[in-house]
């Protein structure tokens, strides 16, 4: 037997009754567990684990054709976040986080201050007045670095200047030089220009103590290059667009200026 508490990231039927449900760990991972009977009216284990609820698993390892597979024994729900589904951005949200880890987070490797960040981002998009482009910003950047993605924001790669008053972020070596140090090229490179409040902005989201990364504040000015710069730089480094986002582009009101 294992036990483990964790996020349920997707779940899939299996034949008529059965449920398959894929459940982000601290410890371990990713874990894929099949749920028996969890398509009957009278299953006790739907709230537990339905799309996003907090749970503690008991699991047991069955011996299958393909190999050995993990099986719910039985599970106590922890924190179900009802309150989220009352927005459809937030429920397109809490799904782009998920399949963001769905597909980033290997089996039986453990990053345990992912699971934490997914339960505090579910957390604040259950708020009524949740800011959900910033919710959305500080998950990606702190998923990035927690992947091993870390921008570089300490200083202008060509002139050690720590806080330009504009600065060009380039996406793909992730690295910024100041407005006067930018030199023109010839082939096109992903980059987002962007204000000195905005790089303060990452800098606080990606090196603060985890304790302290969603107590910010932003004005619109730098909020709109920071939730685009955030949102390309994961997507490039994952590699890998993912259909809940396309999703929340179509249902989300648009920044000033953010175009997708």
């Amino acid at each position: 037997m294992l036990t483990v508490k964790g996020v349920v990231l997707n779940q899939r039927m299996t034949g008529e009754q059965d449920r398959f449900i894929d459940v982000l760990t601290a410890d371990y991972g990713v874990l894929e567990i099949l749920v028996k009977g969890a398509g009957k009216l009278n299953s006790k284990t739907g709230s537990a684990t339905q799309l996003f609820a907090y749970s503690e698993f008991c699991l047991a390892d069955k011996k299958g054709r393909s190999g050995r597979a993990r099986m719910l024994n039985s599970v106590s729900p922890i924190r179900i976040f009802y309150e989220l589904r009352q927005s459809v951005t937030a429920v397109a949200l809490a799904s782009y986080f998920s399949q963001v880890l769905q597909f980033a987070v290997l089996p039986r490797a453990g990053v345990p201050e992912l699971l934490r960040l997914m339960l505090n981002c579910l957390h604040f998009l259950s708020q009524k007045d949740a800011d959900e482009a910033a919710v959305k910003a500080v998950f990606e950047l702190r998923t990035a670095a927690l992947l091993g993605f870390m921008p570089d924001v300490i200083m202008c790669r060509a002139c050690g200047t720590y806080l330009p008053e504009a600065l060009t972020f380039y996406i793909e070596d992730g690295y910024f030089v100041c407005r006067d140090c930018e030199e023109p090229s010839e082939i096109p490179r992903p980059a987002v220009e962007m204000p000195a409040g905005t790089l303060q902005a990452i800098r606080h989201i990606v090196l603060s103590d985890f304790e302290k990364i969603f107590s910010f504040r932003i004005s619109e000015k730098c909020r709109e290059p920071l939730c685009r710069f955030a949102e390309e730089f994961l997507q490039y480094h994952i590699d890998r667009r993912m259909g809940a986002l396309e999703y929340y582009h179509a249902v989300a009101p648009p920044l000033s200026g953010y175009t997708t």
